[in-house]
């Protein structure tokens, strides 16, 4: 996984534009993985069980993947206008699903472009964004006479102990910022009695 911060949808947003009577109801929301946007669709699909064209994109995964489905509608009219939105914000782990309800008046290539790109952009508005950075969970075992030290360095890497454990010795088990990690380990280096171990790499 890249270590380094980025930019995601900070929470789900709705909007709703219109265009010659035909109604784009977009939705943006977080979305790090296939199996959540399908069951969003399956949500939006019982919310408007009328609307055919259900069209979306995302940027999600590690490495980053992004996505467009035009979902009946001419090729790159919905999907790709839609990835753009987001791409202009430059968040990642994060979809919009745009549904689109046929007001009687064909819109054209060029119209549903422009509609499609407008109601994601509504619905990211809404949504905001948050910096996220990428964590890391371990544990530091110590003996007792080194706790003190270890959670000195722990507090200067801005680790979040989760729990602490005591038996034969002290165990923290904690989350931080991957960016953190080296400083951590660093700091460490001269507490030989310590042990450090990743849970995940």
């Amino acid at each position: 996984m890249d270590p380094t911060p980025y930019l995601q949808v900070a929470q789900d947003g709705d909007a709703l534009f219109k265009d010659r009577a035909s109604k784009f109801y977009a939705y943006a929301f977080p979305c790090t993985g296939m199996d959540e946007l399908d069951q969003k669709l399956a949500e939006l699909k019982k919310l408007h069980p009328t609307a055919r064209h259900f069209c979306w994109a995302s940027r999600m995964g590690h490495p980053l993947e992004e996505r467009a489905n035009d979902a009946g509608e001419p090729a790159h009219s919905a999907g790709t206008p839609i990835l753009h939105a987001l791409q202009s914000i430059q968040v990642e782990q994060s979809a919009v699903v745009v549904v689109r309800y046929f007001g009687g008046t064909k819109l054209g290539v060029p119209g549903l472009i422009a509609a499609y790109r407008s109601a994601a952009e509504m619905a990211l508005e809404v949504a905001g964004q948050k910096e996220v950075h990428p964590m890391i969970s371990g544990t530091l075992t110590v003996p007792y006479d080194l706790i003190g030290t270890a959670e000195l360095h722990l507090r200067q890497c801005e680790v979040q102990i989760a729990e602490q454990t005591f038996g034969d010795e002290c165990c923290f088990h904690f989350t931080l910022k991957w960016a953190e990690k080296s400083n951590l380990e660093g700091r460490l280096r001269a507490l030989h009695q310590a042990t450090l171990t990743w849970l995940t790499t």
